[in-house]
């Protein structure tokens, strides 16, 4: 499940083609202006005279952070298949024809960055966006893309379906709502009908269908429901049975004649409803995570689940359940479709995949860019540095951008999610993977991806990851799954693989940022629950022993914080920032306030330490924070274009530091 975290109004791509250039790997470098502004009392930035006298970083452009061609929307409509790409701008609807193999049109859309919803109907190809709910259609007579208009103030469009008449409905986020698009009224444009929420107090219609006497089934989030809803009178029954309403979402659903057949996350149930009468039905325990992907197809519904990435077949007339294949282990399915007999698939990377029973249940899988598929650069999600090869790690959507810097190369490693943070660990780099709270590592021997773990529980979206000194064990702190509330910190044994998870140390909290030093891991939490309102009213600090691997202490250092987006221990004091932009510094042993400001402007990001001085880093400027928390913005107008809270890395032998400017890697020399 994927929420959104980047603000609506990010960067415009005229703002981010002008910050980003078309600089490749190895640019020449270019200057930045050293920012200045004047000092106020309670944590300012330093005077202007005092950055005038320090020699201006140099800012080598590296080029795109992550390339990549992600997809969040599939269809089929007859020898075609669909595909719209995840975070690109513009966001491309491709074209992908399934007897030869090609992508034959990479049609640009006006709004959004990608397409969740899609459907194929009357000789026409619909997607539904985010982060904007707009509603585009492809003509597939003409080749012509038309917006056809938003659904309200939404944001997501995350499910799209037609019923037989040709009216489109949408599921949407965060208002949860149904909509009808109805493009055949003879108007000469369409008519969107708002149906309301489906259950109300529930943000998410994560996924719709419609039946053949036009009744709509709208599976929702963060709470479990299956509506069927009359689009003529409104009315609406929920369908889904009690035992399942502890789930978070009805992340898909498919109808037949007789049949609802509908998944279930976070603990994979597949539930099979009769039609004429919902109280008859059946639920089946899958042994995984997500239910992705349903279709139907005569008397079998085919299904795709994580984290496996498994292919199911389920027999509605005997109950037999079958795994037939894991055509890509464990992806992200963005839509399972049949044609001909032959099984067909698209992955969230960007790979179209087919299963042919008939052929001894063969399995094929293109990866679209290899044929034609428009890539480009995505929004970065992490950062790193790995010193002993000389290679900075950005992450991306179901991506790792892989950049050496000796040789001057640049590579893209398909990883199962999205790093959300990564730290150098001998000769690998550890990455934190969203969703399903993944523990994986890049070896830079093999330059392979490897499964250390899974963090395990109700973890799923990591926070913030921190490797103790020295070297032997990872902290990481992570958000519970969609609608629940609470988090965790997962210490991982480095040398074994083992991982301990410590749950809900803060009532309510996840663990959003950790520092440590000696003996003590110290903890941010946030009261942040995905796709829920927060049941804690202010995020705390707590100090964890990692000997006895306990709470000793609690302390509400920042009051009404909501969360911690990074801590670090320097010099026996632990600086701060909150999700409100306040910095903090304190003495954690006495637990008093030495120093307190803002950060400078931008999207507050991490912290980090260079050369015995603690640096900070927005989506704007680069500053160092003094023990007095005073900033000295170093670095101004980096525009970065992050989809998570900016990041940097550094260099420990040449202090360089790695960030994102536009949605490009830069270098960033200071001088000593």
């Amino acid at each position: 499940m994927t929420t959104p975290e980047r603000d609506n109004d990010g960067i415009s791509r005229r703002r981010l083609l002008g910050a980003a250039g078309a600089a490749g790997v190895g640019a020449v470098a270019a200057t930045l202006p050293v920012g200045a502004a004047t000092a106020h009392a309670a944590g300012g930035t330093r005077a202007t005279s005092e950055a005038a006298q320090e020699a201006a970083p140099t800012i080598t452009d590296l080029g795109p952070a992550v390339l990549g061609a992600p997809i969040v929307g599939a269809t089929v409509a007859g020898d075609r298949g669909f595909v719209v790409t995840r975070g690109l701008e513009p966001p491309i609807l491709a074209e992908y024809d399934l007897n030869t193999g090609k992508v034959v049109a990479n049609h640009e859309l006006t709004t959004g960055l990608g397409g969740w919803g899609m459907v194929a109907v009357d000789g026409s190809v619909y997607a539904g966006m985010y982060s904007v709910a707009d509603i585009h259609r492809l003509n597939l007579a003409t080749g012509i893309v038309e917006r056809l208009g938003r659904l309200g103030n939404e944001q997501f469009a995350f499910d799209l379906t037609a019923s037989p008449s040709g009216k489109v409905y949408a599921g949407t986020f965060p208002g949860g709502k149904v909509y009808e698009i109805d493009p055949t009224t003879g108007t000469g444009s369409p008519v969107i009908r708002d149906l309301r929420q489906a259950v109300p107090g529930l943000q998410y219609v994560r996924c719709v269908a419609v039946g053949p006497d036009g009744t709509v089934y709208a599976g929702t989030g963060t709470s479990a429901r299956l509506v069927a809803i009359d689009p003529v009178s409104g009315a609406r029954t929920d369908i889904l049975p009690a035992s399942l309403h502890g789930e978070s979402f009805v992340y898909d659903v498919a109808v037949s004649a007789d049949h609802v057949v509908a998944g279930t996350e976070p603990h994979g149930q597949l539930v099979v409803i009769d039609r004429a009468d919902p109280t008859q039905n059946t639920a089946v325990t899958t042994g995984e995570r997500t239910i992705d992907a349903i279709t139907i197809d005569g008397n079998t519904a085919y299904f795709t689940a994580r984290p496996s990435g498994a292919l199911y077949a389920y027999r509605l007339d005997t109950g037999e359940l079958t795994r037939l294949a894991v055509p890509v282990a464990a992806e992200e399915t963005r839509g399972v479709f049949v044609r001909d007999g032959v099984v067909h698939g698209a992955s969230g990377a960007g790979l179209w995949w087919t299963y042919d029973a008939a052929n001894g249940g063969k399995v094929n899988v293109v990866d679209l860019v290899d044929v034609g598929l428009r890539t480009g650069p995505e929004p970065p999600q992490s950062v790193s540095y790995a010193g002993g090869s000389g290679q900075v790690l950005v992450g991306g959507n179901f991506g790792l951008q892989v950049r050496d810097l000796a040789r001057r190369t640049s590579r893209r490693v398909r990883v199962d999610g999205e790093a959300k943070s990564m730290t150098p660990v001998r000769d690998r780099t550890a990455m934190a993977i969203y969703p399903g709270a993944l523990v994986d590592a890049y070896d830079h021997r093999s330059a392979n991806v490897v499964r250390i773990g899974e963090i395990g529980g109700l973890a799923n979206r990591p926070r913030s990851m921190r490797l103790h000194p020295p070297g032997r064990l990872l902290l990481i702190g992570v958000r519970n799954e969609y609608g629940i509330p609470g988090g965790a910190l997962a210490i991982v044994d480095v040398r074994s693989g083992a991982i301990d998870r410590y749950d809900n140390l803060a009532a309510g909290q996840g663990v959003a940022a950790v520092a440590s030093h000696r003996d003590v891991a110290y903890l941010g939490t946030e009261i942040s629950v995905d796709g829920a309102p927060p049941v804690a009213k202010e995020a705390v600090l707590a100090g964890f022993d990692l000997t006895t691997r306990r709470v000793v202490w609690t302390w509400t250092a920042v009051p009404g914080a909501t969360g911690y987006v990074s801590l670090v221990h320097h010099h026996g004091l632990l600086y701060g920032v909150t999700a409100q932009g306040a910095l903090l510094v304190a003495d954690p042993v006495t637990r008093t306030v030495v120093g307190s400001g803002r950060i400078p402007a931008g999207r507050h990001g991490y912290l980090a330490v260079r050369a015995g001085a603690v640096l900070a880093v927005t989506s704007e400027v680069l500053a160092r924070v003094n023990p007095d928390a005073t900033t000295t913005t170093l670095v101004s107008g980096l525009a970065g274009d992050w989809y998570n809270e900016p990041q940097l890395a550094v260099d420990e032998d040449s202090g360089d530091v790695f960030t994102v400017r536009g949605r490009n890697l830069v270098r960033i020399h200071l001088p000593s």
